[in-house]
């Protein structure tokens, strides 16, 4: 499936305020949607990577795959990346969709 552009960019906004959202909760001034976020977020990107048989390479590339979305880097600045580039792409997709469908942003899927 296809994200559209603006849920993208809703997604991407979600992740890209997790650190903020992980200091809120430190210091005690989180809202009730930033526990919930900081929550999905995690939970999203624990489950990406699912065909990586090796826990610790699929850590690692899961931390690949967050900080280039929080930092907005590209797939050619990310050092010692095990997978190709379009690989790498379809992750992060399927990290922003996980969380995308987590935050109920996702419309229902018909049946045909």
């Amino acid at each position: 499936m296809k994200l559209e552009a603006d849920i993208k960019t809703v997604a991407k906004s979600i992740i890209q305020g997790n650190e903020k959202r992980k200091k809120r909760i430190k210091d005690g001034t989180a809202s009730a949607f930033d526990i919930k976020a900081v929550e999905i977020v995690a939970n999203a990107l624990g489950a990406t990577c699912e065909n990586i048989a090796s826990s610790r390479a699929r850590k690692q590339m899961q931390e690949k795959i967050y900080k280039s979305i929080l930092y907005n880097q590209p797939y050619e600045y990310i050092a010692d990346v095990c997978c190709g580039r379009r690989q790498f792409y379809n992750y992060r997709i399927e990290f922003m969709e996980r969380v995308a469908a987590a935050m109920d942003m996702l419309p229902e899927r018909k049946e045909k």
